[in-house]
């Protein structure tokens, strides 16, 4: 989501064969909003960051922007300040601010350099209620280099109700979160002379003792191991909108929210999912069925230009470039626990790996969610 301004310029140089200059401003120029207000109690989340040139680096980089002043307003009254929690993540933290439906909130930006921004007016509106989350076995295969490859997927679908209105908008988010195990404590030196053989990382809660003569010394236990097992996200590739929702009145069926690779690292322990039914105002909506136009297309040289991506955010200055969203939301999760007896094929085991888990796999960290059952 925070590199959403990437997708807008990514189309915009693959749609076409000929070259065409476009004024487009430097990436470091452009600041990047993404935030919401959710109902009841929070919390409530705004992040800002700014890109840097693909000319300096080989992948996209993103720079946070820290020291900035971000204020909420309900119906254009004053409600609470957003407090940097993070580098480039800002909090109201929950039980600090309780939303209502039917008020519109806008935040107003101040950076540490002086420039401002501010968000349109964004409604917060009812949202309905999943009732059923299950998976369902997709076998599949892929080609790769060296031939053909299992790429079969779990995917995940959803029933529920929509909210009682005239124009229903919602999105349903999606998040699998893993359970993965490392070894540290025998990850082996690779510096000579390599004796002794063994170089446990110090956070396994293992050191290295002399032992019998040639033995290479003795790994023992001093500690528990603070980075064996972490606990990793993947995240949806794109937002599921209720324009591809089969409806009948206020309810919907088999929704398909989202896949889960069948990897050896994802099903080695539990894994769990996680879908959050999310009202959206029209105009949150079409931020970001655009954004799942883009993406779906970007890997199309063939594909038309979607459109620009910019939000709802505006610059005080004309001078100044900022895209992105600050949008009021209420959402509905839903969670449920699975693990390799939901797959009906056989899984391989996880690779054996020897450095702190949480460098070896992507959005990880070592803190146990607290819906983890």
């Amino acid at each position: 989501m925070r590199r959403i301004w990437i997708y807008s310029i990514m189309t915009i140089a693959l749609s076409c064969v000929e070259p065409i200059s476009f004024e487009v401003p430097p990436a470091g120029d452009q600041l990047v909003v993404e935030g919401y207000v959710q109902s009841g109690d929070g919390p409530h989340k705004v992040l800002l960051s700014k890109a840097g040139s693909i000319e300096e680096s080989d992948s996209i980089v993103e720079y946070p922007v820290t020291g900035a002043e971000i204020i909420l307003y309900e119906d254009r009254v004053r409600a609470g300040q957003f407090i940097e929690s993070e580098a480039g993540n800002y909090m109201i933290e929950k039980g600090l601010l309780s939303t209502k439906i039917g008020s519109k909130y806008h935040i107003e930006i101040k950076t540490a350099d002086g420039h401002r921004y501010q968000s349109l007016q964004d409604q917060l509106q009812d949202v309905g209620t999943i009732t059923e989350m299950r998976t369902e076995f997709d076998k599949r295969s892929a080609l790769t280099e060296t031939g053909e490859t299992d790429a079969s997927v779990l995917k995940v679908l959803v029933d529920g109700k929509m909210a009682q209105g005239e124009e229903v908008l919602t999105r349903w988010r999606f998040k699998v979160t893993y359970q993965a195990e490392t070894f540290p404590m025998w990850h082996l030196t690779i510096n000579p002379p390599y004796d002794p053989p063994y170089d446990p990382f110090p956070c396994s809660g293992y050191i290295v003792t002399e032992g019998p003569i040639f033995s290479g010394g003795l790994v023992i236990k001093v500690g528990e191991c603070e980075c064996c097992d972490c606990w990793a996200d993947l995240f949806e590739p794109y937002p599921s909108l209720s324009d591809e929702a089969v409806i009948n009145g206020d309810s919907y069926y088999n929704m398909s929210v989202g896949e889960i690779p069948i990897s050896p690292a994802v099903f080695a322990k539990k894994a769990q999912i996680s879908v959050e039914q999310m009202s959206l105002s029209r105009t949150a909506f079409d931020f970001f069925s655009l954004i799942r136009s883009q993406k779906e297309n970007a890997q199309s040289i063939f594909q038309p230009v979607s459109g620009e991506l910019r939000g709802n955010m505006v610059a005080a200055s004309s001078a100044d470039f900022v895209t992105g969203i600050f949008y009021a939301t209420s959402i509905s999760t839903s969670t449920m626990m699975i693990d390799s007896t939901d797959v009906p094929i056989a899984i391989p085991d996880a690779t054996y790996l020897t450095w702190p888990c949480a460098e070896i796999y992507e959005n990880a960290t070592y803190k146990q969610p607290d819906t983890w059952d």
